[in-house]
């Protein structure tokens, strides 16, 4: 498909955006076609896009803590697409922008997944990834008391090579805060998921200050999982440490 270069750019991103959950979606397809008339921002860490699934040509990185952090300046009638690793965090990102006023913003449907898979034809790209973050996610892994854990100064430099789960209840994270980059599954949910969860797909599961997400990984562990580790301190251990929380 060629683009019509007649189209308004903000006319073409209106169009082409779909709401899935309540966020606003394009295609990987369709920013390929059309990547020259929107901004395009990579929420992503930095160090992920020198990771397995790489990035796209002349987009800007700004990390999704950092974006939200000055959302009031974004302009406001500028056509914006957000990516992100699966378009988790961009979807957030793009929620988060459009209650700031910016009229015209969407997020790539599966992320640089999706643009890997069916923009550049990288069929084992999933695979590719999975082995390198898993085995990132084994070298930094320690035990404690027979519980398999990382620190929190690892998570942050990696945060993206794995999926990090905050299984807190969510008064605790409007209390307390919360890792920008997490999902938040309280753990009685979480657990009755466990079967539904990929056994080899690496995950970082975090709580209040450890004690559950501890217990969490170490279930998990004995059930067959293998590339799953607890954040040592939790979000206590997080905000001792001066790392940002949103």
């Amino acid at each position: 498909m060629t683009p019509n270069t007649h189209t308004n750019p903000v006319t073409a991103l209106e169009t082409a955006t779909f709401d899935t959950a309540g966020y606003p979606e394009v295609t990987a397809a369709w920013l390929a076609q059309n990547r020259a008339a929107v901004r395009l921002i990579d929420v992503r860490e930095p160090h992920e896009l020198a990771g397995p699934l790489g990035h796209i040509e002349g987009a800007e990185n700004i990390p999704l803590l950092s974006l939200l952090g000055q959302a009031s300046s974004v302009p406001k009638e500028q056509p914006l697409v957000l990516v992100c690793r699966s378009g988790r965090r961009s979807a957030q990102a793009a929620s988060e922008l459009r209650r700031a006023g910016v009229k015209h913003v969407a997020s790539v449907e599966g992320g640089m997944l999706a643009w890997d898979l069916d923009v550049l034809g990288k069929r084992d790209i999933h695979t590719a990834e999975r082995v390198a973050n898993t085995q990132n996610l084994a070298e930094a892994t320690y035990t404690t008391n027979g519980v398999a854990e990382v620190d929190c100064q690892w998570v942050a430099k990696n945060v993206g090579r794995f999926r990090l789960i905050d299984v807190r209840e969510p008064s605790e994270l409007l209390m307390n805060g919360r890792v920008a980059q997490s999902e938040n599954i309280p753990l009685q949910q979480f657990m009755a998921r466990a079967n539904e969860l990929d056994r080899e797909a690496p995950m970082v599961i975090m709580c209040a200050s450890g004690g559950r997400s501890g217990r969490a990984v170490y279930a998990l562990r004995s059930a067959g999982f293998h590339a799953v580790a607890s954040l040592e301190g939790g979000m206590f251990g997080w905000r001792a440490a001066g790392l940002p929380s949103a």
